[in-house]
Order: structure tokens, then sequence, then C-alpha cells
């Protein structure tokens, strides 16, 4: 399924997640790498352990937050090892971004700060005032965190905000209680 949401940042089922930023020339270049980013995974052959991949489009007009969601980090190295899949993916990708992979995260820890809709997500290093959650996700090597503060407005543009552009969903697993 095709989404044009903020991903599910707190998904239950999500073991792994892959953050990266990547930087563009321009909003043209910015659109037609999200484009055929999404477009790329969309097409593929994706495992069960796949969830979700976005694309969010940084306010600036070139910068792009990319955000994939797996069930475990072994299922991730599996696919990714696979010389079919590099063939069908990485290689497409690589020649649209030349950035290095993108940082290995565990699911995040939610820190709810007010009740609203969220709207846009930006980088934090700290607690923002004006957030409505914060997810906070500490990297495998257990030296890096990424927070992503999630916003109810699109801001003033003092701060860089990333907004949905487009993704590819797998539908969550219906825990039972």
């Amino acid at each position: 399924m095709e989404s044009g949401a903020l991903p599910a940042l707190a998904r239950p089922d999500a073991g792994l997640v892959l953050i990266s930023e990547w930087y563009t020339e321009n909003a043209e270049r910015r659109r037609v790498v999200m484009d055929a980013v999404v477009d790329t995974w969309a097409r593929a052959r994706l495992p069960e352990a796949f969830l979700s991949r976005h694309c969010l489009a940084g306010s600036d007009g070139r910068t792009i937050l990319n955000y994939a969601q797996w069930t475990d980090p072994a299922a991730h190295f599996e696919f990714a090892a696979d010389p079919a899949n590099q063939r069908a993916i990485a290689e497409s990708i690589q020649a649209l971004v030349t950035e290095g992979p993108p940082g290995r995260y565990s699911r995040p820890r939610v820190v709810r700060l007010r009740e609203a809709p969220l709207r846009g997500l930006s980088l934090s290093v700290s607690r923002s005032d004006d957030g409505v959650a914060q997810y906070i996700h500490r990297g495998e090597d257990g030296r890096r965190v990424h927070v992503l503060t999630a916003h109810d407005d699109e801001g003033d543009g003092t701060v860089l905000r990333f907004r949905p552009y487009r993704g590819v969903v797998r539908e969550a697993v219906r825990l039972d209680d």
C-alpha cells in the first residue's frame, strides 16, 4: 500500500528503523529522487519483514529524510546481503543518492508532550517546546541517538521541518492483548 502520510513512528512490530538524510540540488531534483526511491521499493519483491519506507520532504526544498522500518535487524541483513536484491534496489537508489548507508536504530521510545494531530517532523538534539511528541531512536551501536520531534504545524521556516511525501507501507500486524 502506498501512503502520503507520516510514518507510524511508534509501530509496535518495528524492531529496526533505518534513518538517513539526503541532500539534493533543488526541489525538482528532490522530487525526482523521492519518486524514484518509492517507485523502486513499490516494485520490489519485499519480504514479510519489510514494514515501511517513507521519503519525507524537507521544508528547505532540497533535503530528504529517508525512514524505513523492518521487523528485525537479521531479516534486513539477510535481504540486503542477497545479490538479487542489491541489483534490484541498491543500485538504482545509489545512482540517485551518493550518501552513505542509513543509520540503524531500535524502535523509538515515545515521549508524548501534548495531544494534537501530527503534521510534520524535525530533527532535534534536545527537548522541543513546540513539539507534540518526541521519538527517541537509540543506535544499534549504542553510541548514536536520533530524535524526531513531531509537530502540529508547518513551522515558521526557521527550523527544517519534514513533511510527508510518499511511502510504501505494509499494514501493521494486530497484536492480541
